[in-house]
Parts: C-alpha cells; structure tokens; sequence
C-alpha cells in the first residue's frame, strides 16, 4: 500500500504534465502548489525522523528538538488561504485549527519534561509526535484546499 508521501508524488508528477501543456484552471494550480507544499512538509518531517540524535546528552536533543518545535508551529500558521468551499468554510478551517493545536499542545506538554531513558527513546518519541501531528495538520490542509476525490452526492430519487 502506497503511503500518502508516495500517492502526492504521483499526483504531482500527474498534474505537473498538465501544466507543462498549459491551459490549466485555477483548481489545477491550486491543486498543483499544495501538492508541493505538502510533499515539502512530508518530507521535512521525515527529515527531523531520521536526524533525531541517538543520545541521552540532553544538549543535543535540545537542539534538535527546538527546530523541531519550531518548525510545527510554523506549520499552524502558514498558508491559511484557499479557495471559498461554501458557508461552512471557515467553520471547517477553524474546527481543524484548532484540533491541530490541541495536538501541538498535547506533545509539546510531553516534551516539557522529557527525560530519555536510553539512547534511542528521543527518536522514538520524535516519530509518535510526527505521527500524531501529521494526520491532524492533513486534516487541516484539507480546509483549506481539498486534495482528496469529491465523492459523487448520491441521488436521492433511488
């Protein structure tokens, strides 16, 4: 089963070869720049996954986890733009802002006193926290703009 890292980079090699013909929508090419920007964040993720230092030395860890942190808290601030999807727009976006933050905070609280039994527990707790941020800003930058097929409304005469 494809991960969702490997299904962006097809979608974005799919659109990329419409936009190499031209004549795109508008729809395209905000598909097209939130398909980058998510693969870029997917893969910085993965990144910080694979650098956390094996240590107990807290001084390293300190390090990494700042631009950690940092970084997912940038990731609930930029971008809040997309197109209008209806009445219930800003509902969804801000309903999904904040399920993120709550996320941010829960992990945030589990690092405030973080103290690594062993040299591999850092990295561990690194990937459960992009594993449980990920989901939860998908979800978000699906307010914002949709990526995911429309299902097709059912007819009701049936």
């Amino acid at each position: 089963m494809a991960t969702v890292l490997e299904n962006y980079l097809w979608d974005k090699q799919t659109l990329q070869q419409r936009v190499l013909q031209g004549g795109i929508t508008a729809d395209i090419l905000w598909r097209y720049g939130e398909l980058a920007y998510r693969i870029g964040v997917l893969e910085t993720c993965q990144a910080y996954c694979k650098s956390a230092p094996a240590t107990t030395n807290s001084q390293y860890l300190f390090k990494h986890y700042q631009m950690l942190d940092a970084y997912i808290q940038s990731l609930a601030q930029e971008r809040n733009y997309g197109p209008n999807r209806g009445q219930d727009t800003e509902k969804e976006r801000d309903a999904a802002k904040l399920n993120l933050s709550r996320v941010i905070q829960d992990y945030r609280g589990r690092f405030s006193s973080f103290a690594p039994k062993a040299d591999d527990t850092y990295g561990l707790e690194v990937n459960q926290v992009i594993n449980s941020i990920v989901p939860a800003w998908l979800q978000m930058r699906e307010t914002f703009v949709p990526l995911r097929p429309k299902k097709e409304k059912e007819d009701v005469r049936k």
